[in-house]
């Protein structure tokens, strides 16, 4: 490898968001409240924060949105959830979507600083995938790193989009989706 592609390597790994992701193999230990508090925290700090809802219960989502305003999220067929960004590789005809669709969270004081990744119920479809393609990376599955690496990808988007100070950027998740 040349000099100037490993400087443009190691560029691109300074410049990646760092995501801190938040699971437990336990159900109700408080994953999704930690998550949900820490982003507003972090925001009122005057950090720019992505809150990533990874859990396909979706309540980091409806901590964050009132109903109505999540039933015209999930029925709005444009509005790329995190189910909607991976569902191109679910389907298997392409990889993850351009642009992930961020929710900016409706407080004036914060709108510039915390967005949501909106959840989706639909995302339990995608943990077989995650399950199955594992052992693949082993075998240099293309597919298989691509799958493994969805929700990576997807938040380093995000992150460009939102602008975040890379450093924050909060998933709620559950083990078997990371």
């Amino acid at each position: 490898m040349e000099d100037t592609q490993l400087q443009s390597l190691l560029n691109d790994l300074e410049s990646n968001a760092t995501i801190i992701a938040f699971f437990n193999h336990k159900g109700d230990v408080g994953k999704t409240s930690l998550v949900y508090h820490l982003a507003w925290m972090y925001a009122d700090m005057g950090y720019r924060v992505v809150a990533a809802d990874l859990d396909p219960q979706a309540n980091l989502t409806s901590a964050f949105l009132e109903d109505d305003r999540l039933e015209e999220v999930w029925l709005q067929k444009d509005y790329r959830t995190i189910y909607r960004c991976v569902l191109p590789l679910i389907r298997d005809i392409g990889d993850i979507a351009d642009e992930p669709t961020l929710e900016h969270i409706d407080d004036p004081s914060l709108y510039s600083y915390l967005a949501l990744l909106a959840g989706d119920l639909y995302l339990s479809s995608f943990e077989d995938q995650l399950s199955e393609v594992w052992p693949k990376c082993m075998d240099g599955d293309e597919r298989a790193f691509l799958i493994t690496s969805a929700f990576w990808r997807i938040m380093q988007k995000t992150a460009t989009i939102h602008q975040a100070d890379c450093r924050k950027q909060l998933l709620s998740t559950k083990p078997m989706l990371f």
